[in-house]
């Protein structure tokens, strides 16, 4: 029983640490989210007030013109598709080479959450069941990608931005080998557009597969 407790109260005093590494490890990421599911949710909410001809006119950022999807060829799909990916994805990157991007990269992901809320609100709403599933089977893999590398990309410019910010703070100074190395960010931002790229063709393949199942009057 003695070594029992000795054991118990020896996990007890772990937590904390663990706690702790979990948050510094995964803590920005999760800071990240929160925006796309905030976005998520009043998007969800604002499609109560919105009509289709609204998602029409969005259909350039959000891809939210689901009748037009189905009605695209492979390559219009994927045109349109890539175009809206790599708007967020470009704006995030770019904010990641400015000193005060940290700033602006939630907003970015707070949009990208309002229009996959507007979408599935819309759906959800108007063509209840079916537009549940067409959103689901057809829209949701490629809008998961998508948001998969704008998070992946944020965070990684994040971290930049901040680099920057700490280079040409006053208050410290970067010793040579500390300075934000470009051309490193840059690299592995390009590793994340192929994960955009990825997006783009998923959404090309699966409303080519699984979009003829469906019919919007």
């Amino acid at each position: 029983m003695k070594g029992l407790f000795f054991i118990s109260r020896h996990g007890k005093g772990n937590i904390p640490k663990e706690l702790s590494y979990c948050f510094k490890k995964y803590g920005l990421m999760i800071f990240l989210s929160s925006f796309l599911f905030a976005g998520l949710i009043c998007g969800c909410i604002f499609a109560q007030y919105g009509d289709e001809q609204t998602l029409n006119s969005l259909d350039f950022i959000f891809i939210s013109n689901f009748k037009a999807r189905v009605e695209q060829t492979l390559f219009e799909g994927f045109k349109a598709s890539m175009s809206a990916y790599f708007l967020f994805y470009i704006s995030s990157l770019l904010l990641g080479l400015s000193l005060w991007g940290r700033a602006g990269l939630p907003v970015i992901i707070f949009i990208k959450g309002v229009g996959a809320g507007l979408c599935a609100g819309y759906l959800f709403s108007v063509y209840s069941f079916q537009g549940a599933v067409f959103y689901v089977i057809v829209m949701l893999p490629g809008l998961f990608l998508s948001s998969l590398s704008l998070l992946l990309q944020s965070k990684r410019s994040y971290g930049f931005s901040r680099e920057l910010w700490l280079l040409f703070s006053p208050r410290k100074k970067y010793s040579e080998a500390q300075k934000p190395d470009i051309f490193n960010f840059l690299q592995k931002s390009g590793g994340i557009l192929i994960i955009t790229a990825a997006a783009a063709v998923t959404d090309v393949l699966f409303t080519a597969f699984f979009s003829q199942m469906f019919t919007f009057a």
